[in-house]
């Protein structure tokens, strides 16, 4: 019996989904709906049976030239058309040439790093020469270099490209990595890299111009980075050669660290000075490898402070990540970002979102800015802010990205929403529980509402690389989903929009979610059809505005969604006698559409004001949220 239940049940919700997309065609990109078709996407927000991604094998001889600002390197990499398209051409991005003169961007970066772009020394397509550009050949359009291939590359074959080159590193408006002075690099969108080729779009050809993201194939790397005299190295991925490069001293503080809880100072100025950091005193080459990972990003520097400590992040594992800070002896606060770490990468883990941290490490750097991060697998280019709170607060955001986009390879370029906003939420989440005082969506909602349904405001659907608006791209990216989220959870309550966000991370990381994968598993996984949540905050038209509409003889306080975002709602009614009441409804009260809610106070007394909001409650216009008698 309990079977036949259960069979009925999942008809139901299937018929029920099935219902809601035919209803919501509309909703849905042509793209999409041909994926749906050729079975590589689900409808009930699993991959399909015919899902595929490509991939690729990079390895790559680098070498720091760090009296001239620079960094040349070979490569050689091994790419997988696991498609079923026969592929004509490559799409190339070389994110350096954001630098060169005459490009798209979308600030201006003064003339001081401007360059010809990224020196090209040769490019081999299965060892046959490239010349570029040339009509036959292939062409340049903006960051992107489209290489037509002599051969196609069929379904299930796989080619090598070989490339040398060479570009000067930036040094005085640094976009997500540069030469931060006093011997400082990060390096990161720096080798000449493959674009995704995906079920969707085919060839992603969007053109980097300083404000969109990742959107990367899960890739293995084998990387070889020789720097000068005296530079250490730290990267995505593992270090294989840790014994030919470090000290003894190093490599015994090491080997505690993998399980120390308690963070161990392991290189500190004093071993500077006494020359116990490095094996060699000459150049140095460094061996990383990284497997199943979005990107690669190193630092190299002179005379920095390492401290690390382990966490364990799987009880039944027993799994244990490194966790470590580098920064100068300089530094405002980051003398306490190896603590954050620790207490960002459990909160993770246990908390929200609640799923062991994914990597083997997580190493946070301090460049010495003020302010400002950028995320990378396993790697954190961190500013220096002046208080606690917002080191804090940088470390845990940057580090969350390694769930979103690097564990879960969502398009940041089309969806930025779909992670920088997971990482504001969960930012938020750890804020509330390390300091409260800080008031976070406080915060957040006082700045959406400022910006709530202006004209600058554009949908969460619309594609991230079209706003060229920074500060558009901040509401788009990281308030209004961050908002979006919480209020999410409000209306499924913890335990639902937990298990609704495993289920999301379970069916799709190491994979190319989209907006529509994530909508569908949360329905249906809640077995709810979640729509009149989903359309106004993500497809719009919607803002944030409550209203008190009426009370009415019987003492019913009619509420009015005048802006059409669902949100929470809390009513402070206070009567004649001094006395109040406080109703709260959660979000799920909006769930049938309705304009409207009625909340009954006491009919036995008489209603004289009525305070609708609360501070994390975003509103537009605070003039319709009191009422008086």
């Amino acid at each position: 019996m309990k079977r036949i239940s259960f069979l009925l049940t999942a008809l139901f919700l299937g018929l029920q989904f099935s219902a809601l997309m035919a209803q919501s065609n509309q909703l849905i990109p042509i793209e999409i709906q041909k994926a749906y078709a050729a079975g590589t996407r689900s409808k009930d927000g699993n991959p399909g049976p015919n899902y595929w991604e490509n991939h690729a094998h990079y390895q790559i001889n680098a070498e720091l030239l760090a009296a001239e600002s620079s960094l040349k390197g070979t490569e050689k990499v091994t790419y997988f058309n696991n498609s079923p398209d026969t592929l004509h051409m490559l799409v190339i991005r070389l994110y350096q040439d954001f630098y060169k003169k005459g490009a798209a961007r979308a600030w201006n970066i003064g003339s001081a790093d401007l360059t010809n772009g990224v020196q090209i020394d040769y490019i081999k397509v299965n060892g046959e020469p490239v010349k570029m550009p040339a009509k036959q050949y292939g062409y340049f359009l903006g960051t992107n270099r489209y290489i037509r291939l002599p051969h196609a590359l069929t379904p299930g074959d796989s080619l090598i490209l070989t490339a040398g080159w060479k570009f000067h590193i930036p040094e005085t408006t640094r976009n997500r990595m540069g030469n931060y002075g006093k011997g400082r690099f990060f390096i990161a969108y720096w080798y000449p890299q493959i674009s995704v080729y995906d079920d969707i779009s085919g060839w992603d050809k969007t053109k980097f111009n300083g404000i969109t993201e990742f959107y990367n194939d899960f890739n293995n790397y084998d990387i070889h980075i020789t720097t000068p005299p005296d530079y250490a190295v730290w990267a995505t991925g593992h270090l294989n050669n840790a014994d030919e490069v470090y000290a003894k001293p190093v490599l015994k503080r090491l080997k505690k660290v993998k399980r120390s809880d308690k963070i161990i100072a392991v290189v500190s100025q004093k071993d500077w000075d006494k020359n116990k950091v490095l094996k060699n005193k000459g150049v140095n080459t460094w061996h990383f490898t990284a497997k199943y990972v979005t990107d690669f990003s190193f630092a190299a520097t002179l005379r920095y402070n390492w401290d690390a400590s382990s966490v364990l992040v799987d009880s039944a594992t027993g799994r244990r990540v490194r966790v470590e800070a580098i920064y100068p002896d300089s530094s405002n606060t980051f003398q306490r970002t190896a603590y954050y770490a620790r207490k960002s990468i459990e909160f993770m883990s246990y908390e929200w979102p609640g799923y062991a941290y994914p990597f083997e490490h997580m190493t946070s750097f301090s460049n010495g800015t003020r302010n400002g991060g950028m995320e990378t697998p396993m790697m954190a280019n961190d500013g220096d802010p002046k208080d606690t709170t917002s080191t804090a607060g940088l470390v845990f955001h940057e580090i969350s990205h390694s769930y979103f986009p690097f564990f879960m390879g969502t398009n940041e370029r089309k969806y930025a929403w779909m992670d920088e906003g997971w990482a504001s939420y969960f930012t938020g989440a750890f804020s509330e529980n390390m300091a409260p005082e800080y008031h976070y969506f406080q915060r957040t909602a006082q700045r959406f509402s400022r910006t709530s349904g202006r004209q600058m405001e554009v949908t969460l659907m619309l594609p991230s690389n079209l706003i060229c608006d920074y500060s558009s791209y901040r509401i788009h990216a990281y308030t209004r989903p961050s908002l979006a989220y919480k209020f999410l959870r409000n209306a499924l309550g913890d335990t639902e929009f937990k298990k609704a966000l495993h289920t999301y991370i379970n069916r799709w990381h190491g994979k190319h979610p989209i907006p529509f994968d994530f909508f569908n598993c949360f329905m249906n996984t809640t077995g709810q059809n979640l729509m009149w949540f989903f359309k106004p905050w993500f497809f719009g038209p919607g803002y944030a505005d409550q209203a008190v509409k009426e009370v009415t003889a019987d003492n019913k306080i009619v509420i009015e969604n005048t802006g059409g975002l669902p949100m929470p709602v809390k009513v402070v009614c206070v009567y004649a006698d001094g006395s109040k009441d406080t109703f709260l409804e959660s979000t799920a009260v909006w769930n049938k559409g309705q304009d409207t809610i009625s909340i009954q106070a006491n009919k036995a007394k008489t209603i004289i004001k009525v305070i609708l909001g609360a501070p994390d409650v975003p509103d537009v216009d605070m003039s319709n949220n009191v009422w008086e008698n």
